[in-house]
């Protein structure tokens, strides 16, 4: 096949990864590919050459299924100088491995860049070229947030794990997106809900899933007989990374003591500071702050943030919660946060993180789906 000069991919949605430089692009179609499926396996092998090793590249995304996607580049690279080997490969990926024929060099060790168009660029392991059998490697890929949209479940198919989550928002008149003054709607719930629209919104209303999800599944640790979400008696606002509401002055209480005794809940919590919360409380509740305080949860439970703030002229409690990428948990995910979104922390990332972790849990249900 000739060989042909890469045309740059137009770059809508994010700054692709730099690398040293990629010289040239073949790009084929999944009928010249090679690709393989199970049944294919044994006759793809033999097909390869004694001067060449075969390597078979699995590319999944966080449900463990193998990734589709209309572009992805694959460049391979020795580990030692970084030098380009062979040509840069673009290739429709359908749901199957994929697999190379590389040119075996005894002792060197190669690793392959691999560049999707709708999920974030990844290093495949490490492994040899060294003469010998066929090579098989595995990566999991998260998504690239703003190629994907969320596809919410409607109202009346909300589960009834979400009854929680109702009943605030049928209490919750003239929710605002936040740091905005105008209503999303008088309330947020059945057409209205189903109705939400708008990037800024359909943002805010996949943060407020997420959330749900963390809070509704995690039990307050000091009698363990409630969840964080059912304190919540009232939204104020929602936006991209974080809601407002007013909780049971109870959630307030739990969190002190959670706080003065830090040493007892170390395994799941640890203080955080409050007061670079404090510009998040609307400028209408601001005179009335009289308190703060705020933990943290710790990496293993999602990274999420409780800042309580107690008001007074009426005596009221306001929540702020946030879920961000921060923790040890992406120790695990290879390059999902190579490139900072600017804006704060994506709710389609956390989507990820909520799916690689508990995605295999009986009844996992977040509200909607990525497609």
């Amino acid at each position: 096949m000739a060989k042909t000069r890469r045309k740059p991919r137009t770059a809508t949605t994010r700054t692709r990864v730099q690398s040293s430089p990629r010289v040239t692009t073949r790009r084929m179609t999944p009928a010249r590919a090679r690709t393989r499926g199970p049944a294919a396996s044994r006759s793809v092998r033999a097909a390869a050459r004694p001067d060449t090793v075969q390597v078979t590249l699995e590319l999944r995304d966080v449900s463990n299924r193998l990734i589709r996607d209309p572009e992805t580049f694959f460049t391979f690279r020795r580990v030692d100088d970084r030098r380009q080997i062979g040509d840069q490969m673009a290739l429709e990926l359908t749901g199957t491995p994929t697999a190379f024929d590389l040119p075996a060099a005894t002792g060197e060790i190669v690793v392959c860049e691999m560049d999707p168009k709708r999920f974030r660029f990844a290093h495949s392991p490490v492994f040899s070229r060294s003469p010998g059998p066929a090579i098989a490697k595995q990566s999991q890929l998260l998504r690239e947030p703003k190629e994907w949209r969320a596809s919410f479940t409607e109202w009346n198919d909300l589960p009834s794990g979400f009854a929680g989550l109702k009943r605030v928002l049928a209490a919750s008149p003239q929710v605002t997106l936040f740091r905005d003054a105008q209503p999303i709607a008088d309330l947020l719930v059945e057409d209205a809900y189903d109705r939400m629209s708008g990037e800024d919104v359909t943002l805010a209303k996949t943060a407020l899933l997420n959330a749900h999800y963390r809070l509704n599944t995690t039990p307050e640790p000091v009698s363990g007989d409630r969840t964080w979400f059912s304190f919540v008696s009232r939204l104020v606002a929602i936006g991209r990374e974080r809601f407002l509401a007013f909780v049971e002055p109870e959630m307030e209480t739990l969190v002190r003591q959670i706080h003065a005794s830090i040493e007892e809940f170390r395994a799941d919590y640890e203080r955080t500071p409050s007061e670079n919360h404090r510009g998040n409380v609307p400028a209408g509740l601001q005179s009335r702050i009289t308190s703060m305080i705020s933990i943290k949860s710790s990496h293993s439970r999602g990274n999420f943030q409780l800042t309580l703030t107690h008001l007074s002229g009426p005596d009221e409690v306001l929540l702020d919660i946030d879920i961000d990428e921060n923790g040890e948990l992406l120790g695990h995910v290879v390059d999902l946060f190579k490139h900072k979104i600017t804006g704060g922390t994506h709710p389609h990332d956390i989507h990820e993180l909520f799916v690689l972790q508990d995605g295999q849990l009986p009844g996992f249900d977040l509200g909607y789906r990525l497609v």
